[in-house]
């Protein structure tokens, strides 16, 4: 297959990226299996994407895979809401815990560029991003790094966007997917169309390999995905049961 040639792997199925539950050693035993494992880096500084690679990368010797999410350009930044209302409603709250309350919250927003920078300085084999579409630049300096990049979409349309900019691979994303709903050209709520309705939508919509994710968990999943023209699967909740897993026993 075409995918499993670009990446590189043996088996064409990938770790789906966890926000907060990917480990080090999920995803080197994913990629150490023969497929692609895939690691989250949501929210993570450049000092942490570099040291997280350098990890992996002592893990296996496989190829790897990092995440990002891309800037959606609604974000809302702290110095854009008034926090008064919220603050006086949970002073009980923070007098009983003895803490001071926050005059305005601190920026949870991620400098996406920094995180490339350090991404394509540590050169993973893999980068997939969700939330959007990468631009020129960054599909440059990430063929210039040798580093292929999977977009991610939850609809044909978003598919076909995807294509057009010159990812290597598009993950179809289902309703069934767990995690963040990651569509960028329309509302959530308004694309959800299931994992094997859109599948062989978008595989007759692209140029690109399709990875089929959400709800795949077993190989009757895997097999179903194959036949409608996926050339590779994304699975993520399935691997939390393992002991590699970051998961608590409670999760």
């Amino acid at each position: 297959m075409r995918l499993a040639k670009r990446l590189g792997i043996d088996a064409p199925i990938i770790l789906g990226p966890f926000g907060g539950l990917s480990s080090v050693a999920l995803t080197a035993a994913v990629s150490g299996a023969g497929g692609l494992g895939s690691f989250g880096l949501y929210g993570y500084t450049p000092e942490r994407i570099r040291d997280t690679i350098v990890a992996l990368r002592a893990a296996t010797t496989r190829p790897i895979a990092v995440n990002l999410w891309l800037p959606r350009g609604d974000e809302v930044t702290p110095d854009e809401v008034d926090v008064e209302p919220f603050v006086r409603a949970a002073a009980p709250l923070f007098a009983a815990a003895g803490v001071t309350p926050p005059t305005q919250p601190a920026s949870f927003l991620p400098d996406v560029s920094a995180q490339l920078d350090a991404v394509f300085d540590a050169r993973p084999d893999v980068l997939s991003v969700v939330f959007g579409i990468p631009d020129a630049e960054t599909l440059a300096r990430a063929k210039e790094s040798g580093i292929r990049v999977l977009g991610t979409a939850t609809s044909v349309a978003e598919a076909v966007a995807l294509d057009a900019a010159g990812v290597d691979a598009v993950v179809a994303t289902g309703a069934e997917a767990g995690g963040h709903r990651v569509s960028f050209l329309r509302d959530p709520a308004r694309s959800l169309v299931g994992t094997f309705a859109l599948v062989p939508q978008v595989v007759d919509a692209v140029g690109v390999p399709v990875i089929a994710a959400g709800g795949i968990a077993d190989r009757r999943g895997v097999a179903a995905a194959f036949a409608l023209g996926a050339e590779g699967v994304q699975v993520g909740t399935a691997f939390l049961r393992t002991r590699q897993s970051a998961a608590t026993p409670r999760r």
